[in-house]
């Protein structure tokens, strides 16, 4: 009897050494750099809800520096080079834009490299921008994550980024402005509509009044304008006239109504080709 309940006791020990060293000693090496980059995630993604920028860069080092090669929904590729202080900034601009809000969720780690105190990561992570429940952008990045451990713990040293757009639907918009002999313009805008991109064209034809200049958009009197002062939307329907906007001349006119009217809900800033 004591013999079976020595091997009793045996079994037990053996059972639960091996558990141990299954939950702890067992896991592999590189578990702790994986789960400081989900950790990253994490905490970036709650960055508009904690407004504690401090606790995303204590995951970075001060000699950060990324690369992102970004594809936008119509295939378009762009590249971004950015350092600690560039990271630094943008955090600030989701700090200050109102509602807005980050999804930043590791899907699938790929690899993971460790030796000694440096470490790599590389990473699938779904990626979507909102505010106040608009969706902006949304998208899938392939992150290589460069670690070093230093003595108060692991840093990120450089993100190396592949972006992939499947969706915008606010960001930047291209404009091209063509002015003719007879004095009108036109102006070419490209703005993001959710899976692409969408052309369009308008024309303003400027008609002096008495005090006031008329401007037509797409051959309707749409805006009044006062030289070097506003631009005020006239009233259509149930719409009030309202300005918008000033401008000095009428290359800034266009502009304007352009940027501060027709397409404001889909830019956030301009870029011109002219």
């Amino acid at each position: 009897m004591n013999l079976f309940k020595r091997s009793i006791t045996a079994f037990l020990f053996l059972f639960l050494a091996v558990l141990m060293f299954q939950t702890g000693y067992g896991q592999k090496p590189e578990a702790e750099i994986e789960q400081f980059i989900k950790d990253y995630a994490k905490t970036y993604e709650n960055i508009t809800k904690s407004r504690d920028k401090q606790s995303v860069l204590n995951f970075v080092s001060k000699d950060l520096f990324s690369t992102i090669i970004k594809s936008n929904v119509v295939d378009d590729f762009g590249l971004i080079q950015s350092s600690y202080a560039d990271f630094d900034a943008y955090l600030d601009q989701l700090l200050k834009a109102d509602g807005m809000e980050v999804q930043y969720k590791v899907k699938n780690i790929l690899r993971s490299i460790l030796r000694g105190k440096s470490g790599v990561v590389l990473c699938e992570i779904a990626v979507q921008v909102s505010s106040k429940g608009e969706i902006w952008s949304k998208g899938t990045e392939l992150t290589t994550f460069t670690l070093k451990k230093f003595t108060d713990g692991w840093k990120i040293l450089s993100f190396n980024v592949v972006s992939l757009e499947e969706e915008q639907n606010k960001g930047t918009c291209l404009t091209e402005v063509f002015k003719a002999s007879s004095g009108s313009y036109m102006v070419k805008t490209i703005v993001p509509m959710g899976g692409t991109y969408k052309t369009n064209v308008n024309n303003f034809e400027f008609n002096p009044g008495n005090d006031v200049i008329f401007i037509k958009l797409d051959s309707e009197n749409s805006y009044s304008w006062v030289k070097d002062g506003p631009i005020t939307k006239l009233a259509k329907g149930s719409q009030p006239e309202h300005v918008i906007g000033s401008a000095i001349d009428e290359y800034e006119a266009v502009l304007n109504i352009i940027r501060l009217d027709l397409y404001k809900n889909n830019c956030t800033d301009f870029k011109n080709k002219n």
